[in-house]
């Protein structure tokens, strides 16, 4: 691509623009990166410096897929509902507590059953 490219999952119900900005800041010094996702097993985002293949590796593990690409892992502080994607209730409640648009918090009120 002429330019740079970034993926990112749709499942952040609690991202904050300002974190997204730091977090492809910092993916800007390099080739290729990517971002994990809050359990540590996953990938929120990966991206792509002009010139270079995004190569995505997305899905379970992808975190291990992505590293072993060659894309370097971020690491920025303060980005914690980049990282907070959502694929359990547990991610939701953690998404929840992050904060999140009223819209979501009404569907999440009526799918979550509380102490579970």
């Amino acid at each position: 691509p002429a330019g740079a490219v970034a993926a990112l999952n749709a499942d952040l119900p609690a991202l904050r623009p300002e974190e997204l900005a730091r977090v492809l800041d910092t993916a800007s010094a390099f080739p290729r990166a990517f971002l994990s996702d809050a359990a540590g097993t996953g990938t929120t985002l990966l991206s792509a410096a002009p010139g270079q293949e995004l190569l995505p590796r997305f899905g379970v593990g992808s975190r291990a897929r992505h590293r072993a690409s060659g894309a370097v892992e971020l690491r920025p502080d303060g980005v914690d509902s980049v990282r907070q994607d959502v694929d359990t209730g547990e991610d939701l409640r953690a998404a929840l507590a992050l904060g999140v648009g009223p819209r979501t918090a009404a569907a999440a009120a009526r799918l979550l059953i509380p102490g579970q």
